[in-house]
């Protein structure tokens, strides 16, 4: 009698349990929030041949964005090119999804370092910033992530910086 006592009722918390109206909030994995993100891809060093150049360009999450060229010609620095550019915070938003998709926060800083030439990834959130080398990485992720940079740059309409 004893054993059925107690089985009946484990079965009847159970079945309350399981009519219980309240959910528990299950609360994800707190991530900094992204307030940057930037591509800079560059080739030829300087020092070697007097020629050498980069490009970047950087989206913030308030929905501008600026690309920059810098271009060094026989030793001489060349004037900096800049671009500016407006664009929806749900499209930063929907940039900064692919990144955390994609595990940019988990990824070594050094991946496919490649010697004269660049391209890196950074990211600059409410706890800091992080960049990784990307270049020379046949990490599909990354390239992920490097493809929606220049997806939304090739999307936004630029114009020179006054």
């Amino acid at each position: 009698m004893r054993r059925y006592a107690i089985i009946t009722f484990l079965i009847s918390g159970l079945m309350l349990s399981g009519c219980s109206t309240g959910r528990q909030e299950v609360k994800p994995e707190s991530r900094p929030e992204v307030r940057e993100i930037s591509l800079t891809s560059g080739g030829e060093v300087t020092y070697t041949s007097g020629h050498g150049g980069s490009d970047t360009v950087t989206f913030w999450r308030d929905g501008t964005a600026e690309m920059r060229s810098e271009t060094t010609e026989n030793f001489k620095p060349q004037p900096v090119v800049v671009k500016r550019a407006q664009f929806s915070t749900d499209r930063f938003e929907r940039l900064a999804k692919v990144f955390e998709d994609n595990g940019f926060f988990e990824k070594n800083a050094n991946e496919g370092n490649i010697q004269d030439a660049w391209q890196n990834l950074k990211v600059v959130t409410s706890t800091g910033e992080k960049t990784i080398h990307t270049l020379g990485s046949n990490d599909p992720q990354i390239r992920a992530m490097v493809d929606a940079v220049n997806k939304l740059s090739g999307e936004v309409q630029w114009e020179d910086a006054k």
